[in-house]
């Protein structure tokens, strides 16, 4: 992906974080995906382990919640100002939106 898209995602994730509309760690984002919201993405870093990643991805596809595939464990745990965080979800419709806009 482009420098540019990155960009844009990242500061959007920034907005997500600031509301506090952002889930992380392995029980909550497992909860996440079984949840009945109608609008869900999780994003998932390049460099998470392959079992993590296998693990959310057949998640996600079980349960028709899209994802992506963007950005480092640091650069996600930079946001929100933790260690390395692997994989994130969003709970503000109107950033997924603009994310899967700007993605597609």
């Amino acid at each position: 992906m482009n420098d540019q898209i990155e960009k844009k995602v990242y500061s959007y994730i920034g907005f997500a974080v600031r509301a506090r509309k952002v889930v992380f760690g392995k029980e909550r984002i497992r909860a996440y995906i079984r949840a009945p919201r109608k609008k869900k993405l999780i994003i998932i870093a390049e460099d998470a382990s392959d079992r993590t990643k296998r693990d959310t991805i057949v998640r996600c596809e079980n349960k028709n919640v899209p994802y992506i595939i963007m950005f480092t464990k640091e650069e996600l745990g930079r946001l929100l100002d933790k260690p390395g965080v692997s994989v994130i979800g969003l709970e503000e419709d109107s950033l997924i939106e603009a994310i899967e806009k700007v993605v597609k």
